[in-house]
């Protein structure tokens, strides 16, 4: 069993205020701790998170989602983070379960997100090949990139979206936290493929379904100011890891190995 003071959530917030009280009201995280480290919003994010029971960090400027990530993780001293978008429902019974596999598999692991109307979300994903995300943003269907664990499974994964998942302390430090030299995007895909050089392993648990607005901002039309950052945070990764460019050597093919057992849908 897992007790309170044994995990801590963390939420970055960035005029998050009607995500905040569309998702979080209720309390479905009590009694765990809650903290949320807000970049410097121009709304009442800080006062909604104080209401719904967080303790709030206030930073003076928007210092990006992975350093804000690291700035909560470094206020807590519980022995795992579960890193959480203000976009996401949690469950007691999810954070449970994420931090009992955290315990006993080590690495990362992240909830089955779903749509509000239960519909699965991929937030399981193989190699990002450039091609990979190509397709993907142009909604086409990819078997091989797109991972999705249904109820009793465990999956392993290449890397997971950072909506939504958990670590323990010990494990995050060895990865040293979030890459905060990305601003934001890319940053979940570098956390996993630093995780899994490491030998950690990386999964996602059918088990825990929480449920994700998903407001990504290149994907909801043309913005420039989105594009810009999705491009800087791409050539930053593909920088770090030149084996989703060019997949040879001994970490591109340990890359492939994982890459196959997911597709193939294997349970760890």
């Amino acid at each position: 069993m897992t007790s309170s003071d044994e995990v801590s959530l963390i939420t970055v917030t960035h005029n998050s205020a009607r995500a905040l009280e569309r998702f979080w009201a209720g309390k479905q995280f009590v009694p765990y701790p809650w903290t949320v480290v807000d970049n410097n919003s121009s709304d009442d994010s800080r006062e909604v998170a104080r209401r719904l029971g967080a303790q709030v960090v206030v930073l003076d400027a928007n210092c990006g989602f992975s350093a804000a990530n690291n700035v909560g993780a470094s206020v807590t001293d519980s022995h795992v983070l579960i890193f959480c978008n203000p976009d996401v429902t949690v469950t007691p019974d999810g954070i449970a379960t994420l931090a009992d596999q955290t315990r006993r598999h080590g690495g990362i692991v992240a909830p089955q997100l779903v749509n509000a109307d239960g519909s699965l979300q991929e937030n399981g994903r193989g190699i990002p090949y450039p091609h990979r995300k190509v397709r993907h943003l142009m909604r086409l269907r990819d078997k091989r990139y797109l991972r999705f664990a249904g109820p009793g499974e465990l999956i392993e994964v290449v890397w997971v979206m950072g909506a939504a998942l958990a670590i323990t302390r010990a494990d995050f430090l060895a990865l040293g936290g979030w890459d905060s030299g990305f601003f934001v995007y890319y940053e979940d895909a570098d956390l996993g493929l630093r995780a899994g050089r490491l030998g950690m392993g990386v999964r996602v648990d059918g088990d825990v379904r929480w449920q994700h607005g998903w407001g990504r901002e290149t994907g909801r039309g043309f913005s420039a100011a989105a594009w810009r950052l999705e491009m800087a945070s791409a050539r930053r990764f593909y920088r770090k890891h030149p084996d989703c460019l060019v997949p040879v050597g001994r970490s591109a093919g340990r890359l492939r190995d994982v890459d196959a057992v997911g597709a193939g849908g294997a349970v760890v």
